[in-house]
């Protein structure tokens, strides 16, 4: 690549433009000489455009549009192109056009093309009618530990439209940084952030944070804080280390903006190099703010960045919500690079969420879009956001003897910008009953032995992608119906009976929990699983031998000493039955069709 570099002076800034790739000085110019070492106070703070990023113009016309970037105090920062404070022009030396196109740039940041090509022959190379430019600015105020100039890189492109209601240019988006933490100080600022601590247990989630997690989240220095990195760049660094003597194996951190910054809509931005290793599961996700009254995934979740450390060369985006079916649903998409890992280098994650859609980009290249239909509420309410590093976990697997030991996290920014073209609408009224998933207690009852009066008030939810449908059928074996559940058998999931409030069982800890199944003979095995707030007990069905009571139903009972001895906490029952993972006798995931009926507790005889 040749670049057209101009040097800075006082509060100037450098500028490197290139159209797509290459880009050839405009005159003679040949420079003043090579690069000078920075010899003032080094401060890691690199400078921040704030200016649009996307620009239509309709064809046949000229464009003009303005960069602006501000310094780590957000003061506006100025061009001086080739020493000349009334800027600069130069043209473009690439095969990318069939011709030259004259770009200038005055000192203030204003950006001209003088020639547009026509919407019907496209000249861009993909015939898509989008024309990149890559914008490298170098703040001489700032330096980094090699001696460099604090810089910042951005695209911006044009779009040329053919739609004759657009008579002039229009910036479809103008971004404006509203919060960001470039993480340079010499603590986490509480201002900003917060920690969550522990097991789960303490916000009311079962151990393991819903996911059968293995760490316990500190906020001690061993597993966070702010550090310099090798580059000399001021990162938040987030530790997994092995705790032998620890509440449990290992521990980590949890941050969370939750009560400190809540936002909807904007574009987010986040450089981040990742950890690989595994069972290790870092992520950079935001909640619905309103998870207090309504729980998850009711309140929405978008995922920004998930990755999994056993595969380091794949990142995901993907958002959970409640259907209108009171279902969980997940729209999702990965990318995955052709080369090296995810771990390797940082890497800029980003969305940009409007009311109507929201983008998942990776190094400013877009890879998976969702459209807010009528039953993602959710997403027109506000987030926060949550950066942690989990070990363990249903979709990452488990440590084993070739993992490796601390693994780390390091985030060197977080920003969000809102579009100042934005009319915001009114966020829509909550429906609890709506936007809350699980079948309804008329539906759940069904497969509930009719005199067993704590367990008259509850629901049915279904998780994960591997989730039964699930409706009502005639074929019982107590009561006039049972609950009939098809597994797919393509991946992980099931479904849980969930009591709307806790349940003191503790007198029933000595005798067994009675459910009659008819399951299919291609499924050897289940996981049978019972939680309470602060601990759960899981089982396989295998292991224990039913009783035939009709030609359709085999009655299992299972003490419930077991499940206490596999962690479940009786004092705060939450979840008095699930059934997970039909599996072959193989192993391996397998699909049917399961009735669930007559479920109850006994006393021990």
């Amino acid at each position: 690549m040749i670049d057209s570099i101009f040097k800075y002076c006082n509060k100037y800034i450098l500028v490197v433009l290139s159209l797509n790739l290459l880009v050839a000085c405009g005159g003679d110019g040949d420079g003043d000489g090579d690069d000078e070492e920075c010899d003032f106070t080094y401060v890691n703070s690199a400078p921040v455009f704030t200016s649009d990023k996307v620009i239509y113009v309709q064809e046949n016309q000229t464009v003009e549009f303005t960069i602006n970037a501000t310094d780590a105090d957000g003061d506006e920062l100025n061009f001086d192109m080739n020493g000349n404070e009334d800027g600069g022009s130069f043209t473009s030396g690439s095969t990318f056009f069939d011709s030259e196109y004259l770009i200038e740039i005055d000192k203030t940041g204003v950006v001209t093309f003088n020639e547009v090509p026509d919407y019907e022959n496209p000249m861009d190379t993909d015939g898509d009618n989008i024309y990149k430019i890559h914008v490298t600015v170098e703040d001489g105020n700032y330096c980094n530990t090699d001696g460099m100039q604090g810089t910042a890189t951005e695209i911006f492109e044009i779009r040329v439209t053919n739609d004759p209601s657009d008579d002039e240019p229009v910036n479809a988006i103008e971004w404006s940084l509203v919060w960001s933490d470039e993480f340079d100080e010499d603590t986490v600022n509480p201002a900003k952030w917060g920690y969550m601590l522990g097991d789960g247990t303490l916000y009311g989630e079962t151990r393991g944070w819903g996911n059968n997690e293995k760490q316990f989240y500190t906020e001690d220095a061993v597993n966070s804080g702010i550090t310099l990195d090798s580059e000399g760049n001021s990162v938040l660094y987030i530790d997994a280390t092995a705790t032998p003597n620890g509440p449990t194996d290992y521990a980590s951190a949890k941050l969370t903006t939750e009560d400190l910054f809540e936002f909807r809509f904007g574009r987010v931005e986040a450089r981040i190099k990742l950890p690989e290793t595994q069972g290790i599961w870092p992520a950079f996700w935001m909640l619905g703010a309103n998870k207090p009254e309504i729980g998850w995934p009711g309140s929405g979740e978008i995922d920004i960045m998930e990755s999994l450390g056993n595969a380091p060369q794949t990142v995901y985006g993907t958002l959970h919500y409640v259907n209108e079916d009171n279902e969980l649903r997940s729209s999702g998409d990965s990318k995955s690079l052709v080369q090296g890992k995810y771990s390797d280098d940082y890497h800029i994650y980003a969305i940009e969420w409007t009311p109507e859609k929201i983008t998942w980009f990776i190094d400013n290249e877009q890879y998976h879009q969702v459209t807010i239909a009528e039953d993602m509420k959710e997403f027109l309410r506000e987030h926060y956001f949550i950066l942690n590093l989990a070990v363990g976990g249903y979709w990452p697997g488990y440590p084993d003897e070739s993992t490796v030991l601390p693994q780390r996290l390091a985030v060197d920014y977080v920003r969000v910008y809102e579009d100042k073209t934005l009319v915001v609408p009114e966020a829509p009224n909550l429906d609890v009953q709506e936007e809350t998933m699980g079948l309804d207690g008329s539906v759940a009852i069904a497969a509930i032995n009719s005199s067993f009066a704590l367990f008259q008030n509850l629901k049915i939810v279904l998780y994960g992608p591997g989730s039964p449908d699930t409706s009502l059928s005639t074929v019982s074996a107590e009561g006039a119906t049972s609950i009939l559940a098809s597994f797919p058998g393509d991946n992980w999931g099931g479904l849980y009976f969930e009591l709307d409030d806790l349940l003191d069982a503790s007198d029933y800890q000595s005798g067994n929990l009675v459910v009659m199944l008819d399951v299919p003979e291609e499924i050897a095995d289940f996981e049978v699983k019972l939680e309470g707030a602060a601990g759960a007990g899981s089982l396989n069905l295998l292991d224990y031998t039913p009783e035939f009571v009709d030609s359709v139903y085999q009655k299992y009972t299972i003490p419930l000493a077991d499940f206490a001895a596999a962690g479940l906490t009786f004092n705060d029952l939450k979840i008095p039955f699930a059934l997970w993972n039909p599996k072959d006798s193989n192993g391996n995931n397998v699909g049917g069709n399961v009735l669930i009926d007559n479920i109850y507790f006994e006393h021990a005889d």
